[in-house]
C-alpha cells in the first residue's frame, strides 16, 4: 500500500481535528502574516499617508478582505481530513469575477486613450511580484500551522494557504499602492494573489507531507 493510500485509510476513521486546536494555530498564523505584511508596507511607505486610508482606494481593502475570508474558510476546512471545499472555492471565484466585472465596467466607461492607463497604471511591472513577496511570511506561517494539523489534500491545502497569504500580501502592498483603477486591481492584484496560490500549491505536497 502506498503511503498516501495508507494515510487516506487512517484519515477515513479519524474524524475532524479538534476545532479549538485548529482555530488557535491558524489564528496565530493569520496574525503573524498580517502583522508582517502590514509592517513591511508601513516601513516601505515611510512618513507618507498610507494609500489604503484614502477613501478612493478602499475597494482594494474590500477585495483583499473578501479573498481573505474565502481563503480562511478553505484553509480551516482543509486543515482537517477529507474536507470538501466546493462552496468556498465558488465563493472565491465569485469574488474574483465581481472585481473583474468592475474592471470591465470601468474600461467600458473610459475614453479609448485611457485604456492603457487603467490597465497598466504606473506600477504594473512590480505590483504582482511585490504582492507575492509580501505574502511569503504569511505563507510560511500558514504552512507551518497546517503541517501540525491533519490535511490530507496537500496540493489543495497548499493552494488555499497561498491564496490566503496572497490576500495578506495584497493588504500589505495596498499600503503603498497609489493606483486607482478597478481594472488594475482586477488584473495585477489577482495575478499576485494567484502567484502566491500557485507557490503554495507547489510547496504543499513537499511541506505538508506526513
Amino acid at each position: 500500500m502506498k503511503t498516501k493510500d495508507f494515510i487516506d485509510f487512517l484519515a477515513t476513521g479519524a474524524g475532524p481535528a479538534p476545532a479549538a486546536n485548529t482555530s488557535f494555530k491558524l489564528r496565530a498564523a493569520l496574525l503573524a502574516g498580517l502583522a508582517t505584511s502590514l509592517g513591511i508596507g508601513l516601513v516601505a511607505n515611510g512618513t507618507a499617508t498610507p494609500a489604503i486610508l484614502l477613501a478612493s482606494r478602499w475597494y482594494k481593502l474590500l477585495y483583499a478582505l473578501s479573498i481573505l475570508a474565502c481563503g480562511w474558510v478553505m484553509v480551516t476546512q482543509l486543515a482537517r481530513p477529507l474536507s470538501r471545499v466546493h462552496r468556498s472555492m465558488w465563493c472565491l471565484v465569485a469574488v474574483v469575477l465581481i472585481m473583474a466585472g468592475f474592471g470591465v465596467w470601468a474600461l467600458i466607461n473610459a475614453p479609448p486613450d485611457q485604456y492603457a492607463a487603467l490597465l497598466l497604471g504606473q506600477s504594473w511591472q512590480v505590483c504582482s511580484l511585490l504582492i507575492m513577496l509580501f505574502s511569503l511570511p504569511g505563507l510560511a506561517a500558514l504552512l507551518w500551522a497546517l503541517r501540525s494539523l491533519a490535511p490530507t489534500r496537500l496540493r489543495l491545502a497548499g493552494f488555499a494557504a497561498g491564496v490566503f497569504a496572497g490576500s495578506l500580501g495584497a493588504l500589505g502592498y495596498s499600503v503603498i499602492c497609489l493606483e486607482n483603477s478597478f481594472l488594475f486591481v482586477a488584473v495585477w492584484y489577482t495575478l499576485g494573489i494567484g502567484l502566491s496560490g500557485l507557490l503554495g500549491m507547489l510547496l504543499g505536497p513537499k511541506v505538508l507531507n506526513w
